[in-house]
């Protein structure tokens, strides 16, 4: 019988397999799969996001995001902009250049997605979707209660 260690072990495969897709396929375009994971992030927002939101919503450290958006700051493809309300704050904008590899770095994924697909009825994703939330909701909770405990 299946236990969750045995969803965790397909889940880590499937996610460096991921990774290794990306990165294979966003090399010609000069990225790596942190950096086109945060441009595909930026492009489907219809506003710029500050740097901690970036973090928050795609659940990455700020110091890994904070070095994908140096890089991509260096190749043109981001730049921080001050955030009128919170001067403090920066406001990451996606430039020209990357507006412009928009179709190519959705097309990417959208191959990566319909690979992963392959095979599975759609209600198969549904009851998957769900079952990782589950997953998702309890390590938030034991996430919070640790930061509770630690005060």
């Amino acid at each position: 019988m299946a236990s969750i260690r045995d969803v965790w072990v397909h889940a880590n495969c499937i996610i460096h397999s991921a990774r290794q897709i990306l990165n294979d396929r966003l090399r010609p375009l000069g990225l790596t799969s942190a950096e086109g994971n945060i441009l595909l992030h930026l492009l489907t927002r219809p506003r710029s996001l500050r740097q901690e939101e970036i973090s928050g919503e795609l659940e990455i450290s700020k110091a890994a995001v904070s070095r994908a958006l140096d890089s991509l700051e260096s190749k043109g493809l981001i730049v921080r902009e001050k955030d009128e309300s919170d001067r403090r704050a920066s406001l990451v904008c996606l430039t020209a250049r990357a507006r412009s590899m928009a179709d190519s770095i959705e097309a990417i994924y959208n191959d990566l997605f319909t690979i992963a697909a392959q095979g599975i009825e759609p209600q198969d994703i549904e009851a998957a979707v769900q079952f990782f939330a589950v997953i998702a909701e309890n390590f938030a909770r034991a996430r919070t209660r640790g930061k509770e405990g630690a005060k």
